[in-house]
């Protein structure tokens, strides 16, 4: 038997499977992000609806962001969506101004 070819065919095997679940995980992950997208929606006065929020709920939305999606993030290396937590914080900090 030949030890090596066994682990390739298995490598090669399990490959799929693999990729698979690393795409699932990253659609899991992205989940935790949509729920601030209704934030973006612009309302018929032309601003995203997030201009409208008070500061203090604003301030809430900015801490979940801060405390756990961001290290979820990190704890999974996923760097795309650190970038856009990143970005979507960065906005709604703005509408503190």
């Amino acid at each position: 038997m030949n030890v090596e070819k066994e682990l390739e065919e298995m490598i090669d095997k399990f490959s799929p499977l693999l990729h698979k679940s690393l795409q699932t995980q990253k659609s899991l992950l992205d989940i935790a992000l949509t729920a601030y997208d209704p934030l973006f929606v612009k309302g018929t006065d032309g601003n995203p609806v997030y201009k409208h929020i008070d500061k203090v709920q604003l301030k809430e939305l900015i801490k979940g962001i801060k405390e756990d999606i961001i290290p979820m993030y990190e704890e999974s290396n996923y760097e795309e969506g650190i970038i856009k937590a990143k970005s979507i914080l960065g906005k709604l900090q703005g509408g503190l101004d």
